[in-house]
């Protein structure tokens, strides 16, 4: 639905309010952004129009939040790659990634992702993602309070399982993890009764959307709630901590040496997110964001690269 009569006076307008521009719709046709024929009839409406709209701008900065959790998981992923993948092979709706599976006594093969295995944004995207929402819960913890500091939002842990994926990703050889819960962000705004799923390791199922209203969310993916939700407060090596508490990940040096290797990167992460993410990321116009999410990919690239250095 697009408006193209002035909010104000009536008239035939074309000159969108860009506070809510590009908001995502929690309802069907919630998200309408309305128009004004001039600068002073927005002005005059601004009483009546700017709870709505700064609705729909928390909206809009929740989404573009998402998308920037989302690539800096693959990004992180992309480089910090710690699968020893040979082939990818798809047929039937399922993904296969068949790795060189290692003992626990010899060393993790950390890397690049080796892209030349996939030309399908789709499959690569699944294979980066696989098995790691709880790596992305702690990586990404601290990014998404910086985020969305400020904003009126509650954000907890969920843990379900997914009855309907689009693909099934596994490692061959490798455990079956179908029956594993599949980690989520459940965000709610605050005195309203939106409650929104941000899935940043979703594309492993082949899902593309990474927020989505909750309700749809869980009927779309036939999905259960495995447990009741826990606050989120993970640090970046919040997993590690607790690994690091169990004998039978603990029992060779190699094992240590990769956990080791793992922190070393998720700190090197932190600092990123300490020194280069700014909440002005969030602001500007649809391709004005692209821009700065491109930016952000590549300098995050950059900043992984040089670990070590």
């Amino acid at each position: 639905m697009v408006l193209t009569q002035c909010a104000n006076c009536g008239t035939d307008a074309t000159m969108r309010c860009a506070g809510c521009m590009d908001a995502p719709e929690y309802q069907p046709g919630d998200s309408v952004g309305v128009v004004y024929c001039n600068r002073d009839c927005q002005k005059g409406h601004w009483s009546d129009h700017k709870a709505y709209c700064r609705a729909l701008g928390q909206r809009r900065k929740l989404l573009r939040a998402a998308n920037i959790l989302k690539a800096a998981l693959l990004t992180y992923r992309e480089v910090e790659y710690d699968v020893d993948l040979t082939k990818m092979e798809f047929q039937d709706g399922v993904l296969c990634l068949y790795q060189n599976q290692r003992s626990i006594t010899a060393r993790s093969k950390r890397g690049l992702f080796p892209a030349h295995l996939t030309t399908n944004i789709e499959h690569k995207e699944a294979a980066l993602a696989n098995n790691q929402c709880t790596t992305a819960m702690a990586l990404l913890g601290r990014l998404t309070r910086k985020l969305l500091e400020g904003v009126d939002w509650t954000i907890e842990v969920l843990d379900l399982h997914i009855g309907k994926p689009r693909i099934i990703t596994k490692l061959v050889p490798g455990p079956d993890s179908s029956d594993c819960p599949h980690t989520v962000l459940k965000v709610g705004r605050l005195f309203t009764n939106e409650i929104w799923i941000i899935d940043t390791a979703g594309c492993q199922y082949g899902f593309r959307e990474v927020l989505v209203p909750f309700k749809r969310y869980l009927a779309d993916k036939s999905s259960r709630i495995s447990n009741e939700p826990t606050t989120y407060d993970a640090t970046e090596t919040k997993d590690l901590d607790y690994f690091s508490t169990l004998p039978f990940m603990n029992r060779t040096r190699a094992q240590r040496e990769d956990t080791r290797l793992e922190r070393q990167a998720r700190l090197h992460f932190a600092v990123f997110v300490d020194t280069q993410v700014n909440k002005d990321i969030l602001n500007g116009s649809a391709a004005g964001f692209k821009d700065k999410l491109d930016r952000f990919v590549h300098e995050l690239k950059l900043h992984m690269l040089n670990l070590g250095n």
